[in-house]
């Protein structure tokens, strides 16, 4: 089986903007946008905690660094979800960690966690674009793992494609959105990466609205060359190099794990 490559839509969706350390994050300055938000001890401050942890993890560190601000974030999301069990960001942020750590480990546990999450959220933000990209990038990591990935956990393209268009429908210039679709687009066959060329070049012209989505343009364009020569096997990698903690399979024997924790605890908290 595969390993299931994960998302980082989350990194670009709506925040307060009088969050404690919300102009850090949007200029870039993503530790301290990490420190002044979990110090709010609010809900959407620790929301943000978590966002920025997922940046900074994802694409400011590698090896054992990473995997430790993979679960601050989850512990910063995890907190501000028992504040507020219906926080979008917090929400998709904690399902989509989860996914991360579910690839580190290689436990599907944790990867089916992810998904009961993300339809959770789903059920009572029927149409949020966040939560609805969210799913299609479940179906399209998961899909994207293997034959028996696609069986035990229940990936699948067809579902991806369906929950990604419903999402631009939703939001046409969330750059989150259209980075992930356009990366799993470039996966997939010959009528794929012509599409994926055709949303790359319209995901480009999207003016940035802050650091995070500055490097998801960043990456997405090295897809330019590949999909201008139609070649599945760069296209394929570039997608893979470019990806958010690209070695977090690597890190498998580190001893310290995130511990699952049952939706209903969440609940329990309203």
């Amino acid at each position: 089986m595969k390993t299931a490559v994960f998302l980082m839509f989350a990194l670009s969706s709506w925040q307060p903007a009088d969050t404690p350390g919300w102009q850090d994050f949007v200029s870039g300055a993503f530790e301290n946008a990490r420190e002044r938000a979990a110090a709010s001890h609010t809900a959407d401050g620790l929301a943000l905690a978590c966002r920025s942890g997922l940046v900074i993890g994802g694409f400011q560190q590698t090896g054992e660094a990473s995997v430790v601000s993979l679960h601050r974030a989850l512990e910063d999301c995890s907190e501000a979800l028992h504040m507020d069990p219906h926080n979008i960001v917090a929400s998709v942020s904690y399902a989509l960690a989860l996914g991360y750590e579910g690839k580190r480990l290689k436990k599907a546990s944790y990867i089916k966690a992810s998904r009961e999450r993300l339809e959770h959220c789903l059920a009572h933000h029927p149409d949020d674009p966040l939560v609805t990209a969210a799913l299609g990038g479940w179906h399209s990591a998961v899909s994207n793992a293997g034959f028996l990935a696609r069986v035990a956990l229940g990936g699948s393209r067809k579902d991806a494609e369906a929950y990604f268009q419903r999402a631009i429908e939703l939001d046409p210039r969330s750059v989150g959105t259209r980075f992930e679709y356009v990366r799993f687009l470039a996966r997939g066959g010959k009528d794929d990466r012509k599409e994926a060329l055709k949303q790359l070049r319209a995901t480009l012209a999207i003016k940035p609205d802050d650091a995070a989505e500055e490097i998801m343009l960043a990456r997405l364009a090295e897809l330019i060359v590949p999909l201008e020569a139609d070649d599945k096997k760069a296209a394929r990698d570039t997608v893979e190099r470019t990806a958010a903690f690209r070695d977090l399979a690597d890190m498998r024997d580190m001893e310290t794990r995130f511990p699952l924790e049952p939706l209903e605890n969440y609940n329990a908290a309203q």
